[in-house]
């Protein structure tokens, strides 16, 4: 009996190709041979499941956003229980930031991406190309819970609270990647953001 193909998996491992290809080398000058190289495959296979390159660099910033979901899902998973809203904020945002070698990696990668939606009208027209839709809605959801704990003033929009305070972590995610700050300094730059946003208002119900 012939062997099963899970499609879905090999995919996957190709889109997994393509950003460890990513990490090392400019993301528009991967192409099929590089990501069949790296994942020790045919040329002809890459094709088959990512007719187009467009389809392959999209196949490989689904997976970079998977992998990045699932690492802030299980860090998040660490304070289940905790009802403040405000450490959970703290750890979403500083998970952002480069703090170890594979958060350093999956930043760079999605950097890249991007940079290259910004001249790339068909990588700019997918989803989840580089906006922080996975968590804005949370992050808005979690200031909003702690306006009504008394922690942000009443006069705040949460929603704009939530894409500011994502600005600063993306800013200071490239600040560290850079080597401008070490990880350590971003973290505390950080930290002492979400002091002055959101701690002042402790207690002023």
């Amino acid at each position: 009996m012939p062997k099963r193909v899970d499609h879905d998996q090999r995919r996957r491992e190709l889109a997994e190709a393509l950003v460890r290809c990513a990490r090392t080398r400019p993301l528009h000058a991967i192409g099929y041979r590089e990501v069949a190289a790296e994942a020790g495959v045919s040329l002809n296979l890459v094709q088959y499941y990512f007719p187009t390159k467009e389809k392959l660099l999209h196949g490989g910033l689904v997976h970079l956003r998977a992998v990045m979901a699932r690492r802030l899902r299980d860090r998040l998973a660490e304070t289940t229980g905790d009802d403040d809203p405000v450490q959970r904020i703290r750890l979403i945002l500083r998970e952002l930031l480069p703090h170890d070698p594979v958060s350093a990696d999956l930043y760079r990668v999605h950097a890249a991406y991007a940079a290259l939606a910004l001249t790339d009208p068909a990588l700019a027209a997918e989803p989840h190309t580089a906006g922080p839709d996975q968590i804005y809605p949370e992050l808005t959801d979690l200031v909003t819970a702690a306006q009504k704990a008394g922690r942000l003033s009443a006069h705040v929009d949460p929603h704009l609270a939530a894409v500011a305070l994502l600005g600063a972590a993306t800013g200071l995610s490239a600040y560290a990647a850079s080597g401008y700050l070490t990880s350590e300094q971003a973290a505390q730059a950080l930290d002492q953001q979400l002091d002055l946003v959101l701690e002042p208002h402790r207690g002023s119900r």
